[in-house]
């Protein structure tokens, strides 16, 4: 009978304000705890959700599983082992934020509004949850992967305390995403010790634009801050995201503006992206890709090779730009 496996169900957690599940690629996944408000967690049944999602994992019993049709799927080698400990965890349990982006996944639950107050999540704490995966010996001590998200670092009060608490119980790297409105020394400080991947998504080099795009004043700010942190010497594990949004930021001009800002500010890497609406929540080939797209992403290509500068592409944008985006100036 063959069998199935799955790297990350294996070696995921993701933490989300309304449940506690294994993975977060858009299919449903195993969910370890729904609905979780920090109540008191039976360990036993937490480890057991991982253990039983495996053992759907085979031929006769694949249609049971959460993880059918999922891309990450393949098939069982010899040499593939359950693992207790989780090597990645993502973190995105809040819902606040000092922005509202047109293009964000959490506009429904935080129902669009622009936070100002640094507080906590309304839905759990997160550092007594990371405390008690350490205690269970659940969390890769050596070599975890953290991953935080979620709009602006600034608003959740628990960053710092949350940042400390891995560093104490050791750690490979943090994976960080923040609309970078606000400075924050540790992002400095994990820059400095080479233990952080930044990322942020400025969209634009023009304020007009910014304010279009993420509907607060706050473009020379982010920019302020992308140059302080520019100044660490590990500063190349910086990116910043180009999201294009038809309408607004999808044209030659704005692209080359921020190619330039980039360059000038010495930003080492790129990314170009693409409305989630077109990566997500839309059949293209019933419904079409805008025909300039293409022309885009060849433009930002050539421009950052010219000022050398690393381009990087989520493997879904790449995935849509090479079977439509190009297809549609060729």
């Amino acid at each position: 009978m063959k069998q199935y496996f799955c790297d990350e169900l294996n070696n995921v957690l993701s933490c989300f304000h309304d449940r506690i599940m294994s993975c977060c690629t858009g299919q449903i996944g195993p969910i370890y705890y729904e609905n979780y408000r920090g109540e008191k967690i039976d360990w036993d049944a937490f480890r057991a959700v991982k253990t039983n999602a495996f053992k759907l994992l085979n031929e006769d019993d694949i249609e049971k599983s959460p993880c059918r049709s999922c891309y990450f799927l393949r098939e069982r080698k010899s040499t593939d082992i359950i693992l207790p400990k989780f090597k990645t965890i993502n973190i995105s349990h809040w819902t606040h934020c000092n922005c509202g982006c047109i293009y964000c996944a959490r506009m429904f639950h935080s129902k669009g509004k622009i936070e100002t107050k640094v507080r906590k999540s309304d839905y759990y704490d997160i550092v007594p949850l990371i405390k008690e995966l350490y205690k269970h010996d659940l969390l890769d001590r050596d070599n975890l992967f953290v991953s935080i998200q979620g709009g602006d670092i600034s608003v959740l009060k628990e960053f710092k305390p949350m940042v400390k608490e891995f560093l104490k119980n050791g750690l490979k790297e943090f994976y960080i995403l923040s609309n970078n409105i606000i400075y924050q020394p540790i992002v400095k400080e994990l820059l400095d010790k080479d233990l952080t991947t930044y990322t942020t998504s400025l969209d634009c080099a023009e304020p007009e634009v910014y304010y279009k795009l993420k509907r607060v004043d706050k473009f020379k700010d982010s920019v302020e801050n992308l140059r302080k942190y520019a100044k660490s010497k590990f500063s190349k594990r910086i990116i910043v995201k180009y999201i294009v949004i038809e309408h607004i930021n999808d044209n030659l001009e704005e692209i080359t503006k921020f190619v330039n800002l980039m360059s000038d500010i010495g930003i080492s890497n790129i990314e170009f992206m693409i409305d989630n609406k077109y990566v997500m929540f839309t059949n293209l080939d019933e419904t079409p890709l805008p025909a300039h797209y293409g022309s885009l992403y060849l433009h930002m290509k050539k421009l950052c090779e010219e000022k050398g500068i690393k381009l990087l592409t989520w493997d879904k944008t790449e995935y849509i730009i090479n079977k439509y985006a190009l297809k549609l100036i060729n």
